[in-house]
């Protein structure tokens, strides 16, 4: 953890090169600590993870609580009293959103609202405090006065550890939860992610194939869900990339290293549906990394086609992060197959997010409470 270019500019330490030095300082200190001493920061006194930052902090008990509170929270909500509009209705949470979103931020908005939260958002930091030269420290402590949450996006892939550090020596930390930093790690997308894949399988993963097709090198939702992958057993991934959007040699040693069974394929797609049990992940191409910002055209070789959709293994399922654009055969578009999950996958990152935010405030529990108590009222009465 201590690599990162603490001076690439995506942080502002504060008005002097003196001043920045000595934040910097105290940072790579924090940073210095183990991933274990990391994780455990990122829990509460009970052991309850409340700042979602990274994947690599999950394990199967959390993910499969998650998932049993997403399938209670959306089944409660239509209930007439509007149980869930009430667990949360005095907490308040700022949407802090310095990179452009919109499914992610309408996602947890209206998670947010599901559960009475009041929530803000800052989207264009040219109208707040940064503007007149405020340190992103500064500003990170101002907003967890206001707030009993932070959910944040940010181009920089450090600043979630940033963020994590400053509620660390701040007076009042509040959860803070990460909706996307840099191209490195997206831990909420593969929550979503993970909860539709646990439902299109009947929760029948153990032994399943996957493919992440498109830029696997700058894909953040492609190391997050494949880190969340390996903790099951026996899991073969495909990274099937050219070789410049090919997956980094770090997360293909942590995958190994947890027992996946990792290949690269840079010649296309041709042949890799008819191997795939689990899912077939696409995703576009990240141009908003290049120095150009030049949008590049899709190689044809991994272009998804409608052929491909009837190849893919029973149960398996297609799915993308979003946006698309010409990675997908458009003719899939049309086709009503229980395969295609790209729109259901969208929904549930709203239920996923829902079920976090109570995971989180511990109401999951009442949750759950509430929907087994409706299962007892609802049931058929014996014959």
């Amino acid at each position: 953890m201590n690599n990162y270019n603490l001076d690439d500019g995506l942080i502002n330490w504060g008005p002097t090169p003196e001043i920045a030095e000595y934040h910097q300082g105290m940072f790579r200190g924090f940073l210095a600590q183990s991933p274990e001493q990391i994780k455990k920061a990122c829990c509460d006194e009970e052991g309850r993870l409340v700042h979602i930052l990274s994947a690599e902090h999950f394990d199967l008990t959390f993910l499969e609580r998650i998932c049993e509170v997403t399938n209670a929270a959306r089944r409660i909500n239509k209930l007439p009293d509007a149980p869930l509009k009430r667990l949360l209705r005095n907490k308040s949470v700022l949407n802090y959103f310095a990179q452009p979103s919109s499914r992610t931020f309408l996602s947890f908005s209206n998670a947010e609202s599901l559960l009475g939260m009041r929530r803000e958002e800052l989207r264009d930091l040219s109208t707040s405090s940064a503007a007149k030269g405020e340190s992103d420290r500064d500003s990170l402590r101002t907003h967890s006065s206001y707030h009993d949450a932070l959910v944040f996006r940010n181009k920089c892939n450090y600043f979630d550890m940033f963020a994590l550090w400053t509620m660390q020596t701040s007076n009042r930390s509040i959860p803070v939860i990460s909706g996307g930093a840099g191209s490195k790690e997206h831990p909420t997308q593969a929550i979503l992610d993970y909860y539709t894949i646990r439902e299109s399988l009947d929760r029948q993963i153990d032994g399943k194939s996957f493919a992440f097709v498109g830029d696997c090198l700058r894909g953040r939702t492609v190391r997050s869900l494949a880190k969340v992958l390996s903790l099951h057993q026996d899991i073969e991934i495909y990274f099937v990339a050219p070789d410049k959007y090919q997956i980094d040699q770090e997360t293909e040693a942590y995958l190994t290293q947890q027992g996946v069974r990792v290949t690269r394929t840079t010649t296309g797609l041709e042949g890799i549906p008819e191997m795939i049990t689990g899912a077939v992940y696409m995703t576009r191409i990240q141009d908003e990394h290049d120095k150009d910002g030049e949008q590049k055209r899709y190689d044809p070789r991994f272009i998804f086609t409608e052929p491909m959709l009837d190849q893919l293994q029973d149960p398996a399922v297609l799915m993308h992060p979003l946006p698309k654009r010409e990675e997908i055969d458009p003719r899939i578009d049309y086709r009503d197959d229980r395969k295609i999950m790209i729109w259901r996958q969208m929904r549930n990152g709203m239920w996923a997010r829902t079920a976090l935010f109570a995971h989180i405030f511990g109401v999951d529990d009442k949750i759950l409470e509430t929907y087994r108590t409706c299962e007892k009222v609802t049931a058929p009465k014996p014959l």
